[in-house]
């Protein structure tokens, strides 16, 4: 397979993270571009040993995605993502093409289905929690409105 039989014919899924940077799954392939950077990984799956997903360091919910080669080296595909999402609908296919490719942590689908719940909550409690201290600041305006119209 050459260059060009790749650009002709559509990944199976991409997953977008990042400004230009994106993972696309070919039936043999993992490619990984960063347009920014002018750069392209490119993984053959059957190469792969292993996919590991852990949480970044100074921000949890920036992933970083990193294959175990059969040579026993490690690179990092992807540092930063955040694109939960669409990566988590990705990793059916990657076990689909390829089931001998094991995964880190095994249940990585439900942890990342539980992340997405619990992004989904915090947001959900920071905007109730916003909501709610501007109905008290309403209620205490017409309180004091209320108050400073009985003593004249």
């Amino acid at each position: 397979m050459n260059d060009t039989e790749h650009i002709r014919r559509p990944p199976i899924s991409i997953v977008r993270f990042g400004m230009g940077k994106e993972i696309q799954l070919f039936e043999e392939e993992l490619v990984v571009t960063g347009t920014e950077e002018d750069q392209e990984t490119r993984v053959q799956l059957h190469a792969i040993k292993q996919l590991t997903l852990i949480p970044g360091d100074p921000n949890p919910s920036k992933l970083v995605f990193m294959a175990d080669l059969d040579d026993d080296t490690t690179i990092i595909l992807a540092e930063g993502m955040s694109n939960a999402r669409d990566f988590r609908a990705m990793l059916p296919r990657i076990r689909e093409l390829h089931p001998e490719i094991q995964l880190d942590p095994p249940d990585m689908e439900e942890q990342l289905r539980q992340a997405l719940n619990t992004r989904r909550a915090w947001t959900l409690t920071c905007y109730g929690s916003f909501l709610l201290i501007c109905v008290l600041l309403y209620i205490l305006y017409l309180v004091v409105a209320y108050l400073g119209n009985r003593h004249p």
